[in-house]
């Protein structure tokens, strides 16, 4: 493959390279060699919002799109919906180019801050949207009141959409794209503003669409919904893809440590060998140490035990999907200064 690169340039891939690619019938979403950039109309200065995007989501599953703000996400996300023209490379949905319009025909999207005709209310939201994918007359009248009261929303048919908390829009967006049974489900921070009520609403619509088979993607800071939810997640740093994996692969990957919780309070200071890999707190009553080496629990427990302390509670500790994202992030950035300062 030639390839043809600037600085501040997304690469020029020789035409009908890529063009003749199948895509793969087991994927609801493929991308290759995807890049997008923006040029500043008063600079002229290019930004790259996605930089050889390579992602793969298979048919039914649930993957969480992670990455801080400003990695990517939006983009990629606003590519694969055809509301952005990718500046090279490809990318398939459902087995559809993103430029073919069909290939929206089975899409449910929510973006990260959808627009509303805040004069029409629930009901006549819904028809809106349903009339749009083709579903009209008494069809949609009953889906968009079933959907209404999917998302809690059943009890105000007639309130407008400009009396909505930030909430209530934000079920009304969901509703709307679901009411017309996607086979793909694509939601840019589909939790943002919502309550812990809220959030748990949704994690269970998500479900369900997963035992009915619908592929969802979806984009969220909030880790721990995406640890419950996700099949994988796929970690995008500065607009390049870090990682794809089962949210057990990365737990597997990061390094375990044990709580150990003594019976008494202890007087004792810790040994010089320990004194990187082993933290102390006094609770209550009683210590509690915190071994970031689990390969060394037996040298530890062998120590307590030659200084006559019980040992109450022995609990090992996996990394939370949040630790282990960090330590990705923190991995990418050290490791792209060190680049930078070598090329200076």
């Amino acid at each position: 493959m030639k390839v043809r690169r600037s600085e501040g340039t997304v690469p020029e891939v020789a035409e009908g390279l890529l063009s003749d690619r199948n895509p793969d019938a087991t994927l609801a979403v493929e991308t290759r060699g995807l890049w997008k950039s923006y040029r500043h109309p008063w600079t002229m200065q290019v930004a790259r919002g996605i930089e050889d995007l390579n992602l793969e989501v298979r048919r039914g599953e649930v993957m969480g799109y992670l990455g801080p703000n400003g990695a990517g996400k939006t983009t990629t996300l606003k590519v694969l919906t055809g509301l952005h023209k990718p500046s090279t490379g490809m990318a398939w949905i459902l087995g559809r180019r993103v430029e073919d319009s069909a290939a929206r025909q089975k899409l449910g999207f929510l973006p990260e801050q959808p627009y509303f005709y805040d004069y029409l209310n629930g009901v006549e939201y819904l028809e809106l949207v349903l009339g749009l994918s083709g579903i009209s007359g008494r069809d949609a009248s009953q889906r968009a009141r079933h959907w209404l009261g999917r998302v809690g929303l059943g009890d105000k048919p007639r309130v407008m959409l400009r009396k909505y908390s930030k909430g209530m829009l934000q079920r009304i967006g969901l509703a709307g794209a679901l009411a017309h049974d996607p086979e793909l489900l694509i939601l840019d921070e589909p939790m943002s503003g919502l309550d812990p009520f809220g959030r748990r609403d949704v994690r269970e619509l998500i479900l369900e669409q997963r035992a009915r088979g619908v592929t969802v993607l979806f984009s969220s800071h909030i880790l721990p919904d995406v640890e419950m939810l996700c099949d994988r997640v796929a970690i995008v740093l500065q607009g390049r893809l870090q990682r794809v994996a089962t949210v057990a692969e990365l737990m597997d990957d990061g390094r375990h440590s044990v709580e150990i919780r003594l019976a008494q309070k202890a007087m004792i200071e810790l040994p010089l060998p320990l004194a990187g890999v082993l933290s102390r707190r006094d609770v209550g009553g009683e210590t509690r140490f915190v071994l970031s080496d689990e390969s060394r629990t037996h040298e530890v427990l062998a120590w307590l035990q030659s200084e006559g302390l019980t040992i109450r509670a022995l609990t090992p500790q996996r990394p939370s999907l949040e630790e282990m994202f960090m330590a990705t992030a923190e991995q990418v950035t050290g490791t792209r200064e060190t680049s930078t300062r070598r090329s200076a």
